[in-house]
């Protein structure tokens, strides 16, 4: 045990640990799973997390940029060099076959049982120990994250749907999960829509 720190504090230390290596253990196979789909750029990675990935994983460029060389020094992943005269060369990354042999043992392997962390629950879980009016601005505050979100899904259906594809599996697999993501998000959606209307005429009722 650490110095200085009691065993329940250690244990959330080590427990927040985990789930930081666990989630930096998920991007590395988030972009090997990027690269098998066709060879990238380091920007190509980040513009495919922000268009169709940022809904359910977000990354930034540094972490991304950080990933890629750990995978590049364990031979998961080449770079071309691609030079370029008006601008500056870009770094091409495809998978190796060691790359993607490490990519389908990731996709095989069992999932293991999950309880997300939600701040928004967690601070709504004690409303009930401040005013009504200020749950309410939580609650107006998260719908509107929701119906962004809900935004983004619509606008990449509409973008990937019907495009073209070489590999229909692989965008009916990508469809579903926005399938999946987007009844999470309306779900969600219509549970606060009521606590809103509750909240709304309780605090009319009271004025």
């Amino acid at each position: 045990m650490v110095e200085g720190l009691s065993h329940s504090a250690y244990e959330e230390e080590e427990e927040a640990s985990s789930s930081s290596l666990a989630s930096r253990n998920t991007l590395r196979y988030i972009i090997l799973g990027l690269l098998g789909t066709r060879p990238m750029t380091g920007y190509d990675i980040k513009q495919a997390f922000d268009r169709a990935i940022a809904s359910y994983w977000n990354a930034g460029s540094s972490q991304i940029y950080t990933t890629l060389k750990s995978l590049k020094h364990e031979g998961l992943v080449e770079v071309e060099v691609i030079e370029q005269k008006s601008r500056p060369n870009r770094k091409l990354y495809r998978l190796t076959p060691r790359g993607q042999a490490e990519l389908d043992r990731w996709l095989c392997e069992p999932i293991p049982e999950r309880f997300t962390k939600d701040e928004f629950l967690t601070k709504l879980f004690f409303c009930g120990e401040t005013s009504d009016a200020t749950a309410l601005q939580h609650l107006l505050q998260h719908r509107e994250s929701l119906l962004r979100q809900l935004q983004h899904m619509e606008w990449a259906r509409q973008q990937y749907a019907n495009r073209p594809t070489r590999r229909p599996r692989l965008l009916e697999y990508q469809m579903l999960v926005r399938e999946y993501k987007e009844a999470v998000l309306r779900a969600g959606l219509e549970v606060t829509e009521r606590a809103i209307a509750r909240l709304k005429q309780r605090l009319s009722d009271n004025t």
